[in-house]
């Protein structure tokens, strides 16, 4: 089995404050950005999004703690949170009810009620100066256009409550795009300094004699030197930060390192990265950037063992690093990203879980351009990183290839049972062809593809994907709504609301066919309607939300001299995810085999049955339950529904489109959002009541797949996978004593290969037995570093409310 390295103490140490962190929120941020925006309030929004970046940069608290390796803040304290107030106003400040409701103590800070799944506190003042803000707020935001007027039928689509657009919700524009992968390679290899000057030769060249579209370039120039200005600005600030830190420092080889620290970022703030140090610390300074920026919700770290490695092996190679050195300095710069978790309270945190910041990490797979292995020794860093400090993030995908060395192999299932679901494994057998034939990538840009947010596929720095829709978390639709619709003459039985279309009620269908029909039917009417509010999203997104911090990174933006958000990237997509379609199909053979088939009840029975939540029925549920097949045991009778709703969600997305990106792209994954569809997914014909989970992701149903592992990796491969260049989770459950022993690693491992062979393209896996999660749930302390997979993402199994830890334990336990 594999053995990794051992941790140093400081790295211990910050990963424990890390783990029992309470999250300070502050001001800081929303009032400095505040006065920027006063003072700039009638400045076009290309130009005052920069300016209000570069206020920041230049003003807020910058800190170096005693025993960083890495730094980097994005607020007054050490793993702290602030408000990104353009986009979100004054935050959670403005529906909670702080001084009634949180608790004052003795440290001067209110803190939320005990038992919230996160602690955060705020201290009174700040409390008082985001207040005094919301006014200004209300009218200023980037979502306060979309707020004031919508196309006609928006409302009645809304209160349907069959997708993540919900009436009353978070509008339309109230975070950024940013579900991407940044050209971090571009930062570190190039330097602000030679992409502003490239903005300024632009410029000067064309002084006083701006003609045709030269304006709208000019202005995107000037965003892109202002950006660069302003991340240079903040560099230069931890430089003499760590400067400061020598002066005071009493310990010679802590002030040798923070005099190193200090002059490596002075020079990375204009210039490219000369060692693997730099080149760490200048991916985490631009992350910070962006983070200041605009609070993206999902940037990507990408194929950071690819970007790294040349640094890496320089240094090796002339003595600057040693193997311990360099992974320690790995340990810092993922522990330095879990700082960058900006908590909220409520729902929030129960869909996305506690302490995930998106930045999906992706390593291994191939060179982009030879196409041979590109396994290096900070592929293995990162998995160590992962496992022997038990971190649930960032995400870690490996991607796999036919010539993966059985080492890589090891390594990665050895932190598989340290941390659930971690790494993820993806197949470049069928994503690099699949990017090709769904999005027109280049071959060498499709090797060097990397993977974001939960699961979605995208270009490395070249890509502006919008994969959750334009402005995530509008990703999904619930398609166990729309079924429950479509059997209900187009009334969503939750709510009584009517659709504009009508599909027949299911005791007037005669055959399978008219049930797929009423299905197809209103499925394509409520995406249409999902693309068309995400459309005009777009149409808003360009002029309001321009984001030249994030244009200067990505190929494509400063060639053409235009914004990402406008459709400057080399690349350009959207897409959604239909999460849970295994609930859809199991309620197709559900009604095919009891209604028209076996004719065990009639449609007016089960539709019966479905309306009343199974009150009443519950013989004929058992019934379903018993002896309906379900999708995932490698029964053809229940796989080819599956493969009919899938292929059909993929066909509708092909009839999407806007002006930025002729592709919409199909995914089948989800955060945890099969748990929060189904709260308001009124009982389906599957036997699922009212409330209960849908289906996770691409997964069977909970507990329904009874022929084991491979049977699911059967069932999975009904479908073309190719197609869903959104990306595609399939978890499965495992015993932990698959992986005690050499010839269980072996078996997984040639499981999975098997599955790839076949055409999977990804999947994940839980090692954990169901004894140790009740454990968990009885005894949270002692299992405090319990790492389990969502869907989506992972967590600390104790730090998930009770309806997520009852999902992950309904899933099957699997042995060899």
């Amino acid at each position: 089995m594999y053995k990794f390295r051992p941790y140093t103490d400081r790295i211990w140490h910050m990963r424990e404050l890390i783990r029992d962190r309470v999250i300070q929120t502050d001001a800081e941020r929303a009032l400095i950005l505040t006065e920027s925006y006063r003072k700039n309030k009638n400045v076009v929004p290309i130009i005052k999004r920069p300016l209000g970046t570069y206020d920041l940069c230049a003003n807020m608290t910058v800190r170096v703690e005693d025993f960083e390796l890495i730094v980097g803040n994005k607020a007054r304290t050490f793993c702290g949170s602030g408000f990104n107030p353009d986009w979100m106003g004054s935050g959670w400040i403005m529906f909670t009810d702080v001084e009634n409701t949180w608790t004052l103590k003795e440290d001067g800070l209110y803190h939320n009620p005990e038992g919230e799944e996160l602690r955060l506190t705020i201290a009174p003042e700040d409390v008082a100066a985001l207040r005094s803000i919301t006014e200004f707020w209300q009218d200023n935001r980037v979502g306060a256009t979309a707020d004031a007027w919508q196309p006609d039928g928006y409302e009645d689509f809304m209160r349907l409550e069959a997708t993540d657009y919900q009436p009353f919700g978070i509008g339309l524009m109230s975070i950024p795009v940013g579900h991407l992968t940044p050209g971090f390679e571009k930062i570190i290899n190039v330097g602000y300094k030679a992409i502003r000057n490239e903005a300024q030769d632009w410029m000067d060249a064309r002084r006083g004699n701006l003609m045709g579209d030269d304006m709208s370039k000019y202005m995107f120039y000037k965003s892109a030197a202002i950006a660069c200005d302003a991340a240079t600005i903040l560099i230069k600030r931890y430089g003499q930060a760590c400067y400061d830190k020598a002066a005071s420092c009493a310990d010679d080889r802590r002030k040798a390192e923070l005099m190193k620290m200090g002059g490596g970022l002075i020079w990375i703030s204009e210039n490219p990265a000369r060692s693997f140090w730099e080149a760490c610390q200048g991916t985490i300074m631009y992350q910070l950037f962006l983070a200041i920026d605009a609070g993206y919700p999902a940037p990507a770290f990408g194929r950071f063992d690819q970007y790294m490695w040349p640094f890496l092996k320089k240094d090796l190679e002339s003595g600057a690093l040693t193997m311990d050195e360099a992974q320690e300095i790995v340990d810092a710069f993922f522990l330095k990203a879990n700082c960058f978790y900006g908590g909220f309270p409520g729902k929030l945190a129960q869909t996305t879980g506690i302490g995930n910041t998106y930045q999906h990490t992706t390593i291994g797979g191939v060179d982009r351009d030879t196409g041979e292995d590109a396994t290096n020794p900070v592929t293995y860093m990162v998995l160590e990183t992962i496992g022997r400090l038990k971190l649930h993030d960032p995400t870690i995908s490996l991607r796999i290839n036919k010539n993966t060395p059985d080492a890589l192999w090891s390594c990665a299932l050895e932190t598989t049972k340290l941390v659930g679901g971690l790494p993820l494994f993806q197949n470049d057998e069928v994503i690099i062809p699949g990017l090709q034939a769904e999005l027109g990538f280049e071959l060498k840009d499709a090797r060097d593809y990397s993977i974001i947010g939960c699961q979605e596929i995208v270009g490395s720095g070249n890509d502006y994907p919008a994969p959750n829709g334009v402005h995530a978390p509008h990703a999904s639709i619930h398609y166990g709504v729309v079924f429950d619709i479509a059997i209900n003459n187009g009334i969503n039985p939750w709510n009584g609301r009517q659709a504009e279309v009508h599909t027949g009620y299911l005791y007037e269908m005669n055959n399978i066919g008219e049930v797929r029909a009423a299905f197809e039917k209103m499925a394509r009417y409520i995406l249409k309607w999902y693309v068309t509010v995400n459309n005009y999203a777009e149409y808003l997104t360009a002029y309001h939300a321009p984001h030249a911090a994030l244009s200067i990174s990505m190929e494509g933006c400063m060639e053409k001299g235009m914004d990402a958000a406008a459709g400057g990237c080399k690349y350009n997509s959207y897409g959604g995810t239909a999460t849970g379609l295994a609930t859809i199909a199991d309620c197709l053979s559900t009604i095919k085999y009891m209604c028209f088939d076996k004719k065990k009840c009639t449609t007016r029975e089960l539709y019966d049955a479905v309306m009343k939540n199974w009150e009443g029925y519950e013989p004929l549920r058992q019934q379903i339950l018993s002896e309906v097949p379900h999708y995932g045991n490698a029964d053809p009778y229940a796989d080819d529904e599956f493969k009919w709703v899938v292929d059909l969600y993929y066909q509708l997305c092909t009839e999407c489109s806007n002006p930025r990106a002729r592709v919409y792209k199909a995914g089948l994954y989800g955060a945890s959002d099969h748990v929060a569809q189904g709260y308001h997914t009124w009982a389906t014909p599957d036997g699922r009541k009212t409330g209960e989970p849908i289906a996770d992701a691409a997964s069977p149903c909970q507990s329904r797949d009874k022929n084991g592992p491979t049977a699911v990796f059967v069932s999975s491969c009904v479908y073309d996978h190719r197609r869903f260049m959104d990306g595609i989770a399939l978890n499965l459950r495992m015993h932990p004593t698959v992986l005690s022993r050499e010839d269980g690693i072996a078996k997984l491992r040639d499981m999975t290969k098997a599955y790839f062979d076949n055409g999977g393209l990804e999947c994940q896996y839980n090692v954990v037995d169901t004894d140790t999660l009740r454990a968990a749930q009885a005894d949270p302390k002692t299992y405090r570093d319990l790492v389990v997979r969502i869907a989506g993402y992972s967590a600390y199994f104790v730090e998930l409310n009770l309806d997520c830890q009852n999902d992950i334990i309904a899933r099957n336990e699997n042995r060899f």
